[in-house]
């Protein structure tokens, strides 16, 4: 496999402005690193730059300590799979595993052999007869892999590989592809606009935002260490809470914010809080109060949207309980914490915990 390094990319199209800025990544030789942002941040045309499907600006593009800006697509050896799959319909499934091979030249013995074990390894080998139509979604993206990993490229893409497949399927191919990618030991670059299917893939994440890398880190740093509020709100399902309190008069149940961190004194601050810290209470007791707006059952749990008195905001806690509450109720709500503070920017806070706090946990 390979390592492959992203120096200070960027794209800007004639006549208009950056839209990536600076990327910088390092992936390390066998590691699945995903790319994970809203549609319009950039995620995909980053992986057509790595690629060869998009000219880059600025910066350099290594694979091996080797600057393959001006390589064509075919010789920077990068396996590509699409979301779409990218098949040839009128070819059968073992012609489609063995294109790739005969235009290298590669004799018939070899082809024959190297198709028969893809196939094994993809548990497609009953299929290799059939033509593309005549495959299920999962079964054509295995087939799509299988043009990938047949040819042993130095780096594997992936571009919203599962974005076409239903729910239950999507859940079955994502655990395929990384335990396939683990197997093969991979060095793999995965887009995709499904935080959970990133945080359930990933070695490192990246998150990104209108071009630009918002924060990098293995998932559950993301996820317990956001550095912006956008990350906060992303990653996460349900998305992380938010509540708009004064910086200079914050309540005594949130950690203190050293005053110097914040400018001017006077701005508001975002305090997140993730669903699961949150628990209901009987009306009159506990942090903040509000009413029920809605409750959405999902079998152990349910999601309860809580609309907060004397704040516009509304509130959703997961909530563990079998007696469900009702919409209209008036509920209290105990903020457990840990705390996410961010400043008017949208950056992170460091805090400090109140001493004579004993009710919520602080993050240090």
């Amino acid at each position: 496999m390979a390592r492959l390094e992203l120096k200070r990319l960027r794209k800007r199209y004639a006549g208009g402005s950056d839209v990536l800025h600076d990327i910088e990544l390092s992936i390390n030789d066998g590691e699945m690193i995903v790319v994970v942002g809203p549609s319009g941040c950039g995620k995909s045309t980053l992986l057509r730059m790595v690629a060869g499907l998009e000219a880059i600006s600025d910066g350099e593009l290594v694979i091996d300590d080797e600057c393959v800006n001006a390589q064509e697509p075919a010789e920077r050896d990068i396996a590509m799979v699409f979301q779409n799959y990218a098949l040839y319909p009128h070819m059968s499934v073992f012609d489609n595993l063995a294109y790739s091979l005969r235009n290298r030249g590669t004799p018939k013995n070899e082809i024959t052999r190297r198709v028969e074990e893809t196939a094994r390894l993809l548990d497609i080998a009953t299929l290799l007869e059939r033509k593309p139509r005549q495959l299920s979604g999962g079964q054509r993206q295995r087939v799509a892999m299988g043009r990938a990993v047949i040819r042993k490229p130095r780096v594997f893409l992936f571009d919203e590989p599962l974005s076409n497949l239903d729910a239950s399927l999507r859940v079955q191919m994502r655990q395929e592809i990384r335990a396939l990618q683990q197997r093969l030991n991979i060095t793999s670059l995965y887009v995709t606009h499904d935080q959970t299917e990133a945080m359930t893939m990933a070695d490192r994440l990246v998150v990104m935002n209108a071009g630009r890398i918002e924060q990098i880190g293995t998932p559950m740093a993301l996820f317990q260490k956001p550095a912006t509020r956008f990350v906060a709100g992303f990653i996460g399902s349900p998305a992380m809470n938010f509540l708009t309190m004064p910086a200079s008069d914050l309540p005594d149940w949130l950690p203190r914010v050293p005053m110097e961190a914040v400018e001017p004194l006077e701005s508001a601050i975002s305090v997140g809080i993730r669903p699961e810290h949150i628990a209901l209470t009987p009306a009159g007791t506990g942090h903040l109060e509000g009413r029920i707006e809605l409750v959405e059952p999902l079998g152990s749990e349910s999601l309860v949207h809580v609309r907060v008195s004397g704040h516009d905001t509304r509130l959703v806690v997961r909530h563990a309980g079998t007696e469900l509450p009702t919409a209209g109720q008036i509920t209290g709500l105990n903020l457990q914490g840990p705390f996410h503070l961010f400043d008017q920017h949208g950056q992170r806070l460091s805090t400090r915990p109140r001493l004579a706090d004993t009710t919520c946990s602080m993050e240090p």
